[in-house]
């Protein structure tokens, strides 16, 4: 035996193997469920399509793979003119069994008349409209979207309450007794209908009493079918035979033929409600007014807003562009400053190279020099850190032009006092020294790096560099933290 619910094996037990239900649980359900759905079956049989519309929808709650009774819902659904959840139903009654189901050719039917599913749907979103309507209590178009909505599905049933009520409240009775009819012919026992019967014939006094509104309908007033006394007997027998035809369309299983739009269930005879004579002339008529509209209301407020927008963005980019002007010429201002500068160390460094020739300045400077002029500045901070700025060879022109490198590589220079510190606190003092004596070199004022290059000196076993370095501290720097008056 395999499980109602996912159809695995069931245990000895009487429990799924896979689920863990009770398949005495779910047998009941399925019970309760079929049960339902003969009580939706009688009641559709007899026209009570709320009734039935209740029933079925319990049976599903207890088994929604009920096909049969969910096929029927679908076919309820339809009958009272809710195309939508018709198809939502049919659907899933597809999706629950693929073949052999007669919800595949009621979609087939439905879905192959696009014209007729796309009037259903405009149908539905005008009653959507109409609801805004009534609720804004602008009568006049709330019957205009009625008609429309009625002509393209005459089987709505909300929409016939919709309308009855409107009625009511207009002090037509004659004319919602009609709409309400209608309602009781395709649905025998609606709910809402019946008690809008008795309450008109309960308070039929007051109604008629009343002050109707003064609407005029027209030429496109909506054509209740008139009910009259010598025609009574030809009205019960075409209720009766709308009664054996659904009953025949539940007993088959409702084949194709039967929910074909040419010869959709038909309760009574109704007469579809008309546009009016002269749509075409409107619709011209329209079009026109809303040509001559546009070119003498709408274009001359457009135009304006459209040169309004080029005024507005040609003066956004004049103000860009006198901005630009301005950068520029402020670039072209620093381009010949440092033109200027350049220009000068230039002629610096010819003088310097004179100097050199006539026998004097280090091949250091000179490659400190080259390099800074290449753009290399670690190099030249490198090079002419092996330059003592204190040193009485140099000429004044080449101090001054080392001094300049100096001011420009600040961020090199801290780079190696950076670099020597961290040597000299990891004890790599073969490195600490090469990076501090470069800085040293060219900052002399800073006292605390140059007590650990002496420092490092002194660890490294070269006393006389340190203690040349201690006594240049002492004699400098004589109220710093770093005086040193004895060492090993």
């Amino acid at each position: 035996m395999n499980c109602l619910h996912c159809g695995a094996p069931v245990l000895i037990n009487d429990v799924c193997s896979e689920c863990g239900l009770k398949q005495e649980y779910l047998v009941k359900a399925w019970n309760t469920s079929l049960y339902y759905y003969n009580v939706g079956l009688e009641d559709a049989k007899i026209r009570d399509l709320t009734g039935a519309e209740k029933a079925l929808k319990l049976s599903l709650r207890y088994y929604k793979a009920n096909i049969d009774a969910r096929n029927l819902l679908g076919l309820v659904y339809y009958e009272t003119g809710q195309v939508i959840e018709a198809l939502e139903e049919w659907v899933i009654s597809s999706n629950y069994q693929s073949e052999e189901n007669p919800a595949l050719r009621y979609l087939k039917l439905l879905q192959g008349n696009q014209n007729k599913l796309s009037s259903f749907d405009q149908a539905a979103k005008k009653y959507n409209l109409t609801l805004h309507y009534v609720r804004q209590k602008d009568h006049d178009l709330a019957l205009i979207q009625l008609k429309r909505v009625l002509s393209a599905n005459p089987h709505f049933v909300k929409a016939y309450l919709i309308l009855a009520l409107i009625y009511i409240q207009d002090g037509n009775l004659d004319k919602a007794r009609k709409a309400l009819q209608r309602v009781l012919r395709i649905d025998k026992y609606n709910p809402m209908a019946q008690h809008y019967m008795a309450e008109m014939e309960k308070n039929g006094k007051q109604y008629s009493t009343g002050v109707p509104m003064d609407t005029d309908y027209g030429e496109e007033e909506f054509l209740l079918e008139d009910v009259e006394e010598s025609e009574e007997e030809e009205e019960l027998d075409g209720e009766e035979t709308a009664r054996r035809k659904i009953r025949e369309i539940i007993e088959r299983g409702a084949a194709a033929d039967d929910i074909n739009p040419e010869q959709n269930l038909e309760v009574g005879s109704y007469q579809e409600i008309k546009y009016g004579k002269h749509n075409v002339l409107y619709l011209t008529a329209g079009l026109v007014i809303g040509i001559v509209a546009m070119f003498f209301l709408v274009m001359p407020a457009r135009i304006k807003s459209i040169s309004s927008e080029n005024l507005n963005l040609k003066a956004s980019y004049s103000a860009e562009l006198a901005g630009k002007n301005v950068t520029i010429a402020n670039l072209q201002d620093n381009n010949e400053k440092l033109q200027t500068n350049i220009d000068s160390l230039t002629r610096q460094i010819e003088e310097m190279s004179v100097e050199s020739s006539a026998g004097g300045v280090n091949d250091n400077i000179m490659t400190g020099f080259q390099a800074y002029m290449d753009g290399n500045k670690q190099e030249a901070i490198t090079a002419l850190g092996n330059v003592d700025l204190n040193s009485s060879e140099l000429s004044e022109a080449t101090r001054n032009c080392i001094q300049a490198i100096v001011n420009n590589s600040t961020e090199e220079l801290n780079g190696c006092r950076s670099t020597g510190m961290t040597a000299y606190g990891a004890e790599n003092y073969d490195e600490a020294i090469k990076q501090l004596q470069i800085f040293c070199n060219l900052k002399p004022e800073d006292a605390e790096a140059r007590y650990n290059l002496a420092k490092a000196y002194e660890n490294t076993g070269n006393i006389e560099a340190a203690h040349n370095l201690y006594q240049d501290i002492n004699n400098r720097f004589p109220d710093s933290p770093y005086v040193t008056t004895s060492f090993q």
